[in-house]
């Protein structure tokens, strides 16, 4: 009775796998990938901050324009500043900060709220 149960089930299993492995074969991949400009706000927020991480360590500022422009925002430079005054406010993390006004300080805009995260090597508009 064990042998039966456990030969039924092996041989569900070869079958199973089998099928899976036919049909994976046979069925065309499909490319479901979809571009940065269609991220979640908060996952744009993030890969945002990452871009500003990036210029902070390799200062290409080339390469942090191209990775912004992935987001497709109209306005890459008043987003920066919109997301960096929006992580002032809420209080964010300090490093974080400093390279979102780091980076919007690159694209010419400081404002009031972000002086105090300016480095001092950063002058506003450089």
């Amino acid at each position: 009775m064990i042998r039966r149960a456990l030969l039924t089930l092996l041989i569900g299993l070869g079958l199973g796998a089998l099928g899976g492995a036919v049909f994976g074969w046979l069925v065309p991949i499909q490319d479901v990938s979809a571009g940065l400009d269609k991220l979640h706000p908060t996952y744009k927020a993030e890969y945002t901050v990452m871009v500003g991480a990036a210029y902070a360590v390799d200062g290409d500022w080339d390469l942090a324009q191209a990775r912004l422009g992935r987001l497709a925002e109209p306005d890459p430079a008043g987003y920066v500043v919109l997301l960096a005054e929006q992580y002032i406010a809420s209080g964010r993390n300090p490093d974080d900060i400093r390279n979102l006004v780091r980076l919007a300080a690159h694209f010419g805009y400081t404002t009031p709220p972000m002086l105090p995260y300016l480095p001092p090597t950063v002058e506003p508009g450089s």
